[in-house]
């Protein structure tokens, strides 16, 4: 299981993707959403780390193994030193509070789910005057009924990005935002990759018939 003494050693493993990711703040992106989208490496590298300092210590990720972090550019040794015994097969487990729902398909089961997560994890904020909290609950703009459980767990800084990108609290929403995208669809970036190219072969099956048909309809 995944816990807050971990988070600097991961700080130190944490490989930056093929290129530091765009801004995802100004206005608000996520390179995986759309029919074409695709996972945002870098991003969803930060997002673990965010995942692992702030959310493990309540939230499980129990779908997800270490051995799927390949997927998001760590080497064998990398995962092996980050998983409990060097077992790469292990599960995040479960979570270390009671009652704190698993994430690993939490976007799936929101609509728009990524976006979701960020305007939760962003949305806190002082009552209105005419609004009174249940005892343990904090007012969050995006949460239905506008009262949760959770506290607001980002602040700047919560975490240390290895490939140098200001850990501003927006920006850490946004980064585990992505993480939990690629842990409810570790195989998104394909699956959109396959849809392109079979709509490129289609649509080039169809130029070849109308192509033909246009000759047979000339034909003497």
């Amino acid at each position: 299981m995944m816990r807050h003494m971990f988070a600097p050693l991961l700080a130190l493993v944490l490989v930056a993707g093929a290129a530091r990711a765009e801004d995802t703040l100004s206005p608000l992106t996520f390179q995986s959403q759309g029919p074409l989208g695709s996972i945002d490496i870098a991003a969803a590298q930060r997002g673990l780390a965010v995942y692992q300092g702030v959310c493990a210590g309540c939230h499980g990720l129990s779908a997800v193994h270490y051995r799927d972090l390949a997927g998001l550019g760590f080497s064998p040794d990398q995962i092996a030193a980050l998983a409990p015994g060097g077992d790469a097969n292990a599960a995040f487990g479960a979570g270390g509070a009671m009652g704190a729902p698993d994430l690993s398909d939490i976007v799936s089961q929101r609509e728009a789910g990524t976006v979701y997560v960020y305007r939760l994890l962003t949305g806190f904020a002082p009552a209105p005057a005419d609004v009174t909290l249940l005892p343990g609950r904090s007012y969050n703009t995006a949460y239905p009924g506008q009262q949760t459980a959770m506290p607001d767990v980002l602040h700047d800084n919560a975490v240390k990005y290895a490939d140098g990108t200001p850990a501003t609290s927006a920006q850490e929403a946004a980064d585990v935002a992505e993480f939990l995208t690629w842990a409810a669809e570790p195989d998104l970036t394909a699956r959109h990759q396959i849809g392109l190219r079979a709509l490129i072969f289609f649509a080039f099956l169809s130029l070849v018939a109308f192509a033909a048909l246009r000759s047979w309809t000339k034909t003497p």
